[in-house]
């Protein structure tokens, strides 16, 4: 019950690079949510990956913009836990999509790295943009990448990717660049 309450205290409470909080008057606009948790090994010790959206993109129920939307994400061991919250500050034009499909972690110096991309929906135009969420070496990173969708159905980098990844290592970088190349190519990777 303690590390619920700490979660949710977490969750509602601390916001990220400085982002205010989420004003309790809009949380009456959280509809629904979404969970993925996953299990992987950082050597010996095995970490649990929890992430929540509150008001994902949900082409079901025609929902593509909203009051409020968060993700929320969480690694956990049984001696180190770390937490990213960010509050997507347009939630009026587009929510977070996030596809578990796209979540992954790899073994980079011996160390677990763990990322996170996640895109938006809602008002579609040209330009789109992918957002990562990193860890690794009990550090955490966030990262949004501008694109463009042209006419050819083509999806291009708008951002200097060595600028906008600086602070990254560099082989935590080059595996962000390589899947920026690779899973966002067309206008239908973003959706």
């Amino acid at each position: 019950m303690k590390s619920l309450v700490t979660s949710l205290i977490l969750l509602f409470c601390i916001p990220i690079y400085g982002q205010k909080p989420v004003d309790d008057s809009l949380k009456l606009y959280y509809q629904d949510s979404l969970m993925v948790n996953k299990n992987f090994k950082d050597g010996a010790v095995s970490n649990n990956l929890t992430i929540k959206v509150i008001n994902p993109c949900d082409s079901e129920k025609n929902r593509f913009d909203g009051a409020v939307t968060l993700i929320s994400a969480t690694v956990k061991n049984k001696n180190y836990t770390d937490n990213v919250v960010y509050n997507y500050p347009y939630a009026q034009s587009g929510l977070i999509n996030l596809k578990a499909k796209n979540i992954s972690d790899m073994t980079i110096d011996k160390r677990q790295a763990v990322f996170i991309p996640f895109t938006y929906c809602g008002n579609q135009d040209n330009d789109t943009q992918v957002t990562y969420i990193t860890f690794y070496k009990h550090k955490k990173y966030l990262h949004h990448i501008k694109y463009y969708c042209g006419e050819d159905n083509k999806c291009k980098v708008k951002d200097d990717l060595n600028v906008t990844l600086k602070d990254l290592p560099a082989p935590v970088k080059a595996k962000v660049i390589r899947d920026l190349a690779t899973k966002y190519k067309n206008p239908n990777d973003f959706y």
